[in-house]
């Protein structure tokens, strides 16, 4: 009997170890990583939506994390809005953000409103005192 209770306690042991690895993961959540592709995407939220983070996978590489992320977009307006939205612009304010708003058009084409697409970028980023930020990049 006594070799079987040291089999089930090095068991045990190999799977709290196990379990506790899994928990110490520091790498970036997917609510952090959500929300840094949507500043970079459309920090106003009026054409595009990250809606779900659909794959996340990272490796830290001297202090820095490499992110590998695959999410799901949603179109809240069409490129035939956005275009109408140029014109209507009266301010400089509202130029400059319709014009980042031209560059998504350039960047995901004929989009529809309520259109979803999957998109998929690497990431570069830092943990900071308050949370995940990008790297700058040179």
């Amino acid at each position: 009997m006594r070799p079987l209770t040291f089999l089930t306690r090095s068991l045990f042991l190999l799977a709290l170890l196990s379990l506790a690895g899994c928990l110490f993961n520091n790498g970036p959540d997917k609510d952090s990583v959500r929300q840094i592709l949507q500043d970079q995407l459309d920090p106003s939220g009026k054409v595009i939506v990250v809606e779900r983070i659909d794959s996340l996978n990272s490796a830290e590489q001297d202090q820095k994390w490499a992110v590998d992320v695959a999410a799901t977009l949603v179109f809240k307006q069409s490129a035939e809005q956005v275009a109408k939205s140029l014109q209507s612009a009266d301010s400089a304010s509202s130029l400059l953000g319709t014009v980042g708003q031209i560059g998504l058009m350039l960047q995901f084409g004929n989009f529809k409103a309520g259109q979803t697409q999957t998109y998929h970028s690497r990431l570069q980023l830092l943990k900071g005192s308050s949370g995940w930020m990008p790297v700058e990049r040179k």
